[in-house]
């Protein structure tokens, strides 16, 4: 602490102040799984809205592999959770 320049002790020091901007998150690496297992993970913004979600998922390497040629019966996404693909 007095290596940095500061004289008094570290105990009088004031408690750094809250800046709210760094606590909100601009992304999320949401858990793809396919059948009830987890199968990989993509980054996608916050703000992603679930039709280009879908999209996206279902061109993913991994998720084709996993789906093949199987039809999908129910694509669900959870905002800020997790997306899940039923074949």
């Amino acid at each position: 602490w007095s290596k940095l320049g500061n004289s008094s002790s570290i105990t009088a020091a004031p408690w750094p102040k809250l800046n709210e901007t760094y606590l909100v998150e601009s992304s999320y690496e949401y858990p793809v799984s396919i059948n009830g297992k987890v199968r990989t993970k993509i980054p996608f913004a916050m703000d992603t809205d679930a039709k280009e979600v879908e999209k996206v998922v279902l061109e993913n390497d991994t998720v084709k592999q996993w789906v093949a040629d199987k039809p999908i019966r129910k694509f669900i996404f959870v905002k800020g959770r997790i997306i899940n693909v039923v074949i």
